[in-house]
């Protein structure tokens, strides 16, 4: 596999993860948008280990970077779990041939899920998508999120704020 596409995920990787996210973001907000919130960060999440991704969403406000406290922490999991099976087939993490190029491969994908999403406007559009910051982030958190904040997202005060209080690294 070329680092382009590296770069861009698995692309079976990168389906799951995609059809799951929209569904579970598309269901949030048919619960939640009568409740008068304004959502400031939709973030795929995943471990250590590599494992499927779940979805949280932060809500405006003073602990808006706090992913594991907000009360949307896993949002859809329902949907997002069907991707297990998808990141199963590429079996355990740390019994693959090249660990660091199977993490980022899995990494790239959720982050290229987030990517085309954004771009079918699934998270707004103008001023609507400058108020959302997309991540892709890991538990415990680490330097690489920050890349994938500046990948996502446009430049401005919303990733200048998180780049500054939240991230993790450069």
């Amino acid at each position: 596999m070329s680092s382009s596409d590296k770069a861009q995920g698995a692309p079976a990787l990168v389906k799951v993860v995609s059809d799951a996210t929209r569904h579970a973001v598309t269901r949030f907000h048919a619960e939640r948008d009568d409740y008068g919130e304004t959502f400031c960060v939709y973030a795929l999440v995943t471990s250590g280990e590599g494992m499927r991704p779940y979805l949280t969403v932060t809500v405006d406000g003073p602990d808006r970077w706090n992913l594991a406290d907000s009360p949307y922490a896993i949002v859809g999991d329902d949907w997002l779990a069907q991707t297990e099976s998808a990141f199963s087939a590429r079996g355990d993490l740390f019994e693959a041939a090249d660990i660091d190029a199977e993490w980022d491969l899995r990494l790239a994908s959720m982050e290229e899920s987030l990517r085309r999403l954004d771009r079918e406007g699934l998270f707004g559009t103008g001023t609507q998508r400058e108020a959302i910051l997309l991540l892709v982030a890991t538990m415990p958190p680490d330097e690489s999120d920050s890349g994938f904040a500046r990948r996502l997202n446009p430049p401005g005060p919303l990733l200048e704020a998180w780049l500054r209080e939240a991230a993790e690294g450069p």
